[in-house]
This record gives C-alpha cells, structure tokens and sequence, in this order.
C-alpha cells in the first residue's frame, strides 16, 4: 500500500520537477513510511514519486516498477489479489520479473493488452502508467472505489496524487473552495465524485480511468456496476454454499502479505463472519480490535465483539472511546479526510485505526456487506412509496412543506411523498438540506449555488439503471455508485492510511462483489430480515450474534445528546469564525435550541454542519 503522485507536461518556471514530487512526496509520508521512490524526466516533462508501505516482497517491491526494458514506468497504491495466476500466465508469454512485488505484474499486462490491462486486475488501486515511447500516461481506480486517485490541471502541468494535501503541497494550485461541491455536501453529506470540496481538484470516479498524451485527453469507464442476470433453478442453500465458497477464497487472498494481518471486529455479523474465516486461516493467533464505549453501556456492542473473539481464539483489543475525544479527533480526522465528510463516524474510525495501526500494516474488515446485500433499514422503507402514490393533489402542498419544514423527520416523509417517482424518492431519503432551507442557512454573501442538481449528480449511472430488475435494486445502485466510493471507502483509506495501515475488504473482491450483483433481490431482504443470505453463514457465530439485527457504527453519545457533547456543538457553531463566515445565526440558533433538549433526530445536520465549519478552518481560513 502506498502513496502515489505525479505530473505530466510540467512547465513550471519557479520549481523542477525534483523539487516538485519531493514536496508531493513529503505531504503523504504516513501513507509511506517504509521507502520513498521517484523518477523524473525533464526532458518528458514528467515524473513520478511514491511512498511505499511494505507488504509484499519487502525487500525488492519498492516502486516505480519497470519493465524489462524500462520503458513503462508504474507506480501503484493498492493490493492486486490475483498476481499469482496473473505472473504464471506472463511468464509463460515470456516476462520476465525483477521482484515478487504484486503490483508487478501491472506493467507486463499493459505491455500485452494495453489500457485493457485494467480488466484483468482483482484488487484495489489508484495506479499510474506512464508510457515512455508514446509519451502517455495512464491513471486508474479500482471499479469497487476503494483507493483514492486525484487531479489537478494547472498553467504549470497536469499533477495527480492519493491525497489532496499532496496536491496543494505543491505550491502550484489555488486553495480555494468549490462552492457547487459544498452544495452537495449540504444535501448528501459529502461531496460526489469527480467533485470534491477544492476548487480544481478532482476525483476519479470508482472504475475511471484517465488517458492522457501530449496536448490531448481521454477520459472514460472500464468498469460499470451492474446486476447480473438471476440464475434459474437454484436454491437458497446452493447460494448459501456458494457465498461461502467464495468469502472463504476472498479472505484467503485478503490474507496474502509478507507482515501479520489482523481484522476489525465490530460484533456485528459482517466483520465477525471475516474474522471467523481468517482465524482458521492464520497459522498465528488473529489480532482483532473493536471500538468500546464505556461512557453509553446501553449503546455498547464490546459484549457481543467479545463472545465472538472468545469463540475464535482472537488476541483482542477493546478501544475505547469517550465524548471528552470528540473534539480533538474530529479536527484530526477532517484533517485526513481532506473533504468535510458528514455521515461518516470518521472520527470513530481513526481512532480505532490509530491503535491498531501501532502494531500492525495490515487489517481485514466487513466493509461493503451492507451495500452489496441491502443491510440498511432505508431499503425497507415501503410505507411511504405505497403512501405516495395516494397523496394525489395533496402532492403540491407536501412538497412545499417537505422543503420548508425545519423537523428532519417531517420534512423528509413530505418530501417523499410528493416525489415524482420512487427514484427520486430514494434520493430524498438521503437529503441533508434543502434549496430553500440553504438560503435560510447560508451568509448570502456566498457564491453558493441552490439549485438543486446535486441530487441529481446522485443519481446512479445510466449503465446501472438499466441493469436493474427491481426496486431493490435501484436503491442498492444508489449506494454502491455513489455512496459506497465517494463517501464510505474514501473515509476508510484516509483514517487507515494517516496511521500506516491498509483495511482490506474481502466483500468487495471481485467474485464476492459479482455474486452478490448476480443475486436475486429475494434473498438480500426477506420476511423482513436484512441480509438474509447472510444468515445463512452466520449459524457458524454464537446465538447472540447470530440473532441481532444490523446495528450500524455510530456515535452513541449523539442519541440522546450528552451535556458535554451538545455544549462543543453550541460552541462550535455560534463562536467560530468559520460559522460566523458561512453560515447566518438565527436559522442556527433555531435549529440548535429544536434539537439540544432531546431530539436525537435533529442532531443530524447539526453535527455536519460542525464538520464543515472545522473543515473550513483547516483547509480555507488560512
């Protein structure tokens, strides 16, 4: 795992390009402590720099790699699952390898399909290709989304890199923000890819990849999520086996390094069903760590974290947290996370990362499951799509009050209801605020745009869409296209990566990510159960485990607020400087003193509205 960087047709005039992936190179040496490579070529206008965390082959794996006659240069952040087989068929072509590295294998691919080599990768990556005669260079993400690539086009070159710090490192693009990206942030809670919070910079979208030459462009999917088509004649067991068959192969690769793997473990069936695998595959005793929250027992899932480590044998370490940490790891973890992220327990995960990044490189989580096989409660939300279609004339009336109305709960059931269609309605759904409560909210001085086209920017693809047999399936389309990459796994490679540690996802490898396409929608949610042929593999998990429903990570404190908690968010957002700039006092206090009492409901857009006022001090107050 690594942190990569880079530019293409550099005419800077008061800096090299030395000087330039140096700085590029600095911004991300906690996604690289083991090793720091480069190639520049002035006379390309081009180079490249990577930080490199050693995982596989740690002696002769450092990066940029090269093939045989070190005309294509390669450096990648990522794990390719399946670079055995792939370096077997290579070699057979005649290849020959300099390292047992698996990234490797990357450039021989493209040396034998070209940009087509993208298709024959399982794993996860933010890579970049540089092609010596064709003066060309490729940049990639994985179709999954779970690495991080942008970039930026400047008068000084073309610059990419892991991270957005690594791009403002290099003194050559404006830190200035992106208002329509902050408009869709204070719809959705974070920002859609390609946007991102940063005027300029970009994102590749998951399964992206960008071709680039001199003077010319061309951007494009090689990857496209898609449901497959439902097999006929087979039955809930033969799935069941199936899905065992393959989690099993998929922790198995996950579990392929050179340095010790341990697993995340909430209690909750997905990362305690990859636990329960990995344990009988380590030949070592499986380190596991679960968040605990001594201060909310109610809240508290340690027991549940604990039977299942008992029953597996874990060395396993309980971390706590406690509100006093709130303010302290939000500032941290908007820091890693470069875009305000709302809805994400960031500052959760980076804790827990940060003690388990201090002893090992490498952990395995459940991430993904609840995307791939409907685990959230919004996916069965059906009375009010049944109800919509009765509110007829009342439609109007709703819609006005679904956009005016300050309750979180009202508003959205109106909203609902006086949708369009039940597509749009699954985008209300996931509404933070609306056009008309923005203007009430924001400093009109802002060039904000309140035009409401973030939600469509939400919408899934075209290709998506189309593959789609079901209700269910549209709404899962809705976070796997856009929710999953742009916000979930975003949030989980920054909080890892700023401890030195890689989270491996063994849902989202490629056979347990298409099975789980391919699956009828009937068995993801059934007599109201979500995941439900998740249940079949979870009979091997203790009863209490076994029976619980999905619990989803989440501040404990925030339901009913603590004192301590809703005095930092009373401070945060009347005192500060970044509130006193965006944001207009009145509609603040109105929504602070509806939700402070006891409305847990309301704590919501509060709470990103923090997360936005601490982004803008760190990144554009300066």
């Amino acid at each position: 795992m690594c942190g990569i960087a880079g530019v293409f047709e550099f005419n800077g005039r008061d800096t090299t390009i030395p000087v330039v992936l140096r700085r590029m190179s600095d911004a991300m040496i906690h996604r690289g402590p083991d090793d720091c490579g480069a190639w520049a070529a002035p006379h390309l206008q081009a180079g490249l720099t990577v930080r490199r965390l050693s995982i596989v082959d740690l002696v002769t794996g450092n990066q940029p790699l090269w093939n045989e006659d070190e005309s294509v240069a390669l450096v990648c952040n990522g794990e390719i699952y399946n670079h055995r087989a792939l370096r077997k068929e290579l070699m057979a072509r005649g290849h020959r390898f300099r390292s047992t590295s698996d990234c490797e294998v990357i450039v021989h691919l493209y040396e034998e399909y070209g940009e087509e080599c993208l298709l024959h990768l399982e794993g996860m990556f933010g890579l970049a290709i540089f092609d010596i005669p064709r003066r060309s260079l490729l940049l990639a993400r994985d179709p999954a989304g779970m690495k991080p690539l942008y970039y930026a086009r400047t008068p000084a070159g073309f610059f990419f890199a892991s991270e957005i710090k690594a791009l403002l490192a290099t003194r050559l693009i404006k830190v200035a923000p992106d208002w329509s990206a902050l408009n869709s942030f204070l719809s959705v809670d974070y920002s859609i890819a390609p946007g991102t919070a940063f005027e300029g910079i970009r994102s590749l979208c998951a399964g992206e990849k960008i071709l680039l030459k001199t003077g010319s462009e061309r951007a494009g999917f090689f990857h496209r999520v898609k449901f497959g088509p439902e097999e006929g004649n087979v039955s809930e067991e033969d799935y069941a086996a199936r899905l065992e068959t393959l989690l099993d192969g998929a922790v198995a690769s996950h579990l392929d390094a050179d340095v010790q793997v341990g697993s995340f473990l909430s209690g909750g069936w997905d990362s305690s069903l990859v636990a329960w695998f990995a344990a009988r595959r380590t030949s070592k005793k499986l380190k596991t760590y679960s968040l605990v929250f001594p201060e909310e027992p109610a809240e508290d899932e340690g027991r549940f974290s604990r039977l299942v480590a008992n029953q597996i044998g874990s060395d396993h370490q309980e971390v706590e947290f406690r509100t006093a940490m709130i303010p302290e790891l939000l500032e941290r973890s908007v820091a890693a996370a470069e875009d305000p992220q709302g809805s994400s327990p960031a500052p959760l995960i980076y804790h827990l990362c940060s003690v388990a990044g201090k002893e090992l490189k490498v952990v395995l989580s459940g991430e993904g499951s609840d995307e791939l096989f409907a685990g959230y409660p919004w996916f069965q939300a059906r009375f009010l799509y049944q109800a919509r279609a009765l509110a007829g004339p009342l439609s109007p009336v709703l819609g006005f009050l679904g956009r005016r109305i300050l309750d979180p709960r009202w508003g959205r059931a109106f909203r609902i209801l006086s949708s369009p269609s039940a597509r749009d309605a699954d985008l209300e759904w996931l509404r933070l605020f609306t056009p008309h409560q923005k203007k009430l909210l924001l400093n009109p001085q802002l060039p904000m745009p309140l035009v409401d086209l973030d939600l469509d920017r939400k919408r899934p693809p075209a290709e998506t869409l189309a593959s789609c047999r079901d209700r269910l399936q549209e709404r899962l389309s809705v976070d796997l296209t856009r929710r999953l990459p742009d916000e979930l796994l975003r949030v989980e490679d920054k909080m890892s990566m700023a401890h030195s540690l890689e989270v491996r996802m063994p849902f989202l490898d490629k056979s347990v990510f298409d099975f789980g396409l391919a699956l009828p929608s009937r068995l993801k949610m059934k007599k109201g159960r979500e995941k439900y042929i998740l249940s079949k593999l979870a009979d091997r998990l203790p009863p209490e485990i076994r029976n619980r429903r999905k619990y989803g990570l989440h501040f404990p404190m925030l339901s009913p607020p603590t004192e301590r908690f809703t005095a930092y968010l009373r401070e945060r957002l009347l005192d500060s400087t970044a509130s006193r700039e965006l944001f207009q006092r009145p509609y603040l206090e109105q929504m602070l003193n509806r939700a402070l009492p006891n409305r847990p409901e309301a704590i919501k857009p509060l709470w990103s509205l923090t997360t936005l006022t601490v982004w803008w001090d760190r990144f554009m107050a300066r």
